[in-house]
């Protein structure tokens, strides 16, 4: 599942006070303790520290382009899945604008009916409709 927590023994507690909000221009250098590299709420130096709530966010963010960067790499059948569920309903969206577009409708009706009909975006009908 994922790695267990490791135990924060590099952490030197007398010479760091938890409590007091870490120097900013220290943070991801060598003198940086462990902000945004291990963060854990059930960590005691976590819970005392007066810094989690920002540091979640920098764990956070780190994860994020993690994973950013593993989707690029990998393939996924889920969401090639998704992408052909999508492709589908542009295709018919665009004959249903057609036809409306055939019959008279106003733009604006037309958008909204292809909106709630198919489920998709007001952005992305409102593309298909300048692209005919």
């Amino acid at each position: 599942m994922g790695k267990d927590r490791e135990p924060r023994e590099r952490i030197d507690q007398t010479e760091i006070d938890l409590l007091k909000p870490l120097d900013i221009l220290v943070l991801g250098s060598e003198q940086d303790p462990c902000f945004g590299k291990a963060h854990d709420l059930k960590a005691k130096e976590c819970m005392e520290c007066g810094d989690s709530e920002f540091c979640a966010l920098v764990k956070a963010q780190g994860l994020t382009k993690e994973r950013i960067k593993i989707e690029a790499a990998q393939r996924f059948k889920d969401l090639e899945h998704a992408d052909k569920e999508t492709l589908e309903k542009k295709e018919k969206a665009k004959v249903y604008i057609e036809e409306c577009r055939s019959r008279g409708v106003p733009r604006l009706k037309t958008i909204l009916k292809t909106t709630r009909e198919f489920n998709l975006p007001k952005h992305i009908v409102k593309q298909i409709y300048d692209q005919i």
